[in-house]
């Protein structure tokens, strides 16, 4: 049993659904069930987790996720079939993971307590390199004290690039730890790494300079500049930086 007291909405309308409700009820969650785009839109917000087939009947679910995220913060786990490109789309729009279908009962378990911890973990200390701030709690990043606006994943990898300083992270590491892909040791398809390229050309775009991350030919991507933890009105420190702007 997962002691983890946690409300899980359930978005479907296909066979199977009242096993899965079982399945998450015989694993400590409490749960609800709805068919349609308009009630998982209004009850979103009342739960800890949403998980949302993607093949709706009455509702792309691709566009829901996207609505269910302009209007909350809500973890959100999708369900596709094998095909690549709407398990990106489904990351892209929203989801923080996503499962094939049909799912092994083990390992939604493990994914939606993996979810739920992080959701729940401890406060995280600010990240400060020069004039640019990001708040983890918050999931908010400034630049010189202006507020950038940076999609649930942009700001998902800055933040890892920026927590874990002087680290080259490679595209395989990025699918891994921000897109939540199982098994990248075959190699990256020029999908995902087009998806990473895209995220990162939108921050650093947004941002207004390429200096903080760094590609590192060959290899991957850096944080380029020393990042301080501290208190959110603390003093700011000038970080020193480690390596030439791309």
């Amino acid at each position: 049993m997962i002691d983890l007291e946690a409300r899980v909405l359930v978005v479907a309308d296909c066979g199977g659904v009242d096993e899965m409700i079982k399945d998450l009820e015989r694993h400590g969650f409490g749960t609800e069930t709805v068919g349609t785009g308009a009630e998982a839109t209004a009850a979103a917000h009342n739960f800890d987790v949403v998980l949302i087939d993607l093949d709706l009947t009455d509702f792309d679910g691709l566009t829901l996720c996207k609505r269910i995220r302009e209007a909350s913060h809500v973890p959100m786990i999708g369900f596709s079939s094998v095909d690549e490109l709407d398990r990106v789309l489904a990351l892209e729009g929203g989801c923080d993971d996503c499962i094939t279908k049909p799912y092994p009962s083990r390992e939604l378990m493990a994914r939606l307590g993996a979810l739920l911890r992080r959701v729940r973990a401890k406060p995280e200390p600010l990240l400060v390199a020069d004039q640019l701030e990001i708040d983890p709690n918050l999931r908010e990043v400034r630049v010189d004290g202006r507020l950038i606006e940076l999609t649930r994943k942009e700001f998902e990898v800055l933040h890892l690039l920026a927590a874990e300083r002087g680290k080259i992270f490679s595209r395989s590491e990025l699918l891994r730890r921000v897109w939540g892909y199982d098994n990248t040791d075959t190699g990256v398809t020029s999908l995902a790494s087009r998806t990473i390229d895209t995220h990162l050309s939108s921050i650093r775009k947004k941002l207004g300079s390429s200096e903080w991350i760094v590609t590192v030919r060959g290899i991957g991507f850096r944080f380029s500049e020393e990042t301080v933890p501290a208190e959110p009105n603390a003093v700011k420190h000038r970080a020193r930086s480690h390596g030439e702007p791309v």
